[in-house]
């Protein structure tokens, strides 16, 4: 009988969670601010849906709000580079999930998302990286609730 393993971790926002080894995802760089911080789990919660948390193992008060930036943003797109592909261990940017950070203040018409610094996770090996999309059109506080354009702003 395959036995599910998981770990206890205790967050700021949600108590103590029980999380399947599955979900446990390595950063080998950390992310951007956070270079020290190299494992993370994805939280899901059907009452946030289509958003999750990215939750510190390492530092619980470090959760980011995720989400799927093509809901947003349809034509939302960027090339992974050989570097960003190795670490990931990806041949193609379709073997990533794609998130990006959001940010919802009390006011959530005026949330936004950083279009500018997708998180790519590798579902197959848990592997992830945040990558900075040099010379981007893109910005760091995109609408989130914007008409669907071309991301500028």
């Amino acid at each position: 009988m395959n036995e599910t393993r998981s770990i206890t971790i205790r967050t700021i926002n949600f108590g103590e969670i029980e999380v399947p080894e599955e979900k446990i995802l390595h950063f080998d760089e950390g992310i951007p601010g956070f270079p020290h911080i190299r494992q993370f789990a994805m939280l899901e919660f059907e009452n946030l849906r289509p958003f999750s948390y990215l939750q510190s193992l390492a530092d619980p008060p470090i959760a980011l709000l995720v989400v799927n930036p093509f809901l947003f943003q349809p034509s939302y797109q960027f090339e992974l580079g050989e570097t960003d592909a190795g670490s990931l261990q990806a041949k193609k940017l379709d073997d990533v999930s794609v998130f990006v950070v959001a940010t919802i203040p009390e006011n959530s018409s005026e949330a936004t998302i950083n279009l500018m610094a997708p998180v790519l996770i590798n579902e197959k090996n848990r592997r992830g990286r945040q990558v900075i999309l040099l010379d981007s059109q893109y910005s760091v506080r995109h609408p989130l609730f914007a008409a669907n354009t071309n991301g500028v702003g």
